[in-house]
């Protein structure tokens, strides 16, 4: 975190220093800015969690993987209790979950597979899967994942806009992108994305 920079006033010989009562009203404020900032992270960070059904509006990262976030106690302890009910689509679903929220996409991609067996209609979860395999570069897959979320519900927005998102970025195929994008708009004119920019917007842009 940077100390902002105080503009030092043409002084006398006598006051070229800070005063001990400055420097001391100079580390509250630090203090209160580091408190400040310390909690807009935490913030913007559990309103990056609450989107979990959405993708980036970026182009995939090239960068090396950030390293997950899983404790591995928590992590085992849901693989092993999926592994010993192996029918219990919940136990994966509930795996997969974790493994997208700390960043182990093929880990998700593998649990959210094996929900789709046993519960082939989970729109949602055919929605994440979409996310994951994005995440593992697995592109064609993921347009798929996100059709099928849409075939099983027509008014399912979240899917479009993804697909649109993967179209554009992954697949440079912004035709495809726009048509995602309109399917989006004929359900709700209104729909923005995560970043609260309007579809319509988006597809204006992609338009011209």
């Amino acid at each position: 975190m940077g100390v902002h920079k105080r503009e030092r006033e043409a002084a006398e010989s006598e006051g070229k220093y800070v005063k001990k009562s400055s420097a001391v009203m100079l580390a509250v404020i630090g203090v209160l800015l580091g408190v400040f900032i310390g909690n807009a992270v935490t913030m913007l960070y559990v309103g990056q969690r609450g989107q979990r059904m959405s993708v980036s509006t970026q182009a995939t990262p090239t960068e090396s993987p950030v390293p997950h976030s899983a404790d591995p106690e928590a992590l085992a302890s849901m693989e092993n209790a999926a592994a010993a009910d192996p029918t219990n689509a919940d136990l994966w679903v509930q795996l997969g979950n974790f493994c997208f929220d700390h960043n182990l996409p093929a880990r998700a991609v593998n649990a959210y597979e094996r929900a789709l067996e046993l519960k082939p209609n989970e729109v949602n979860v055919w929605s994440d899967l979409g996310v994951m395999y994005r995440r593992t570069k697995q592109f064609n897959k993921a347009v798929d994942a996100f059709g099928h979320a849409a075939s099983l519900d027509k008014g399912h927005i979240t899917s479009r806009f993804n697909m649109g998102i993967v179209y554009l970025h992954d697949l440079n195929d912004p035709a495809s992108a726009l048509k995602a994008w309109k399917g989006v708009l004929a359900i709700n004119p209104e729909a923005k994305s995560p970043t609260g920019q309007p579809v319509a917007d988006m597809v204006r842009e992609l338009e011209k």
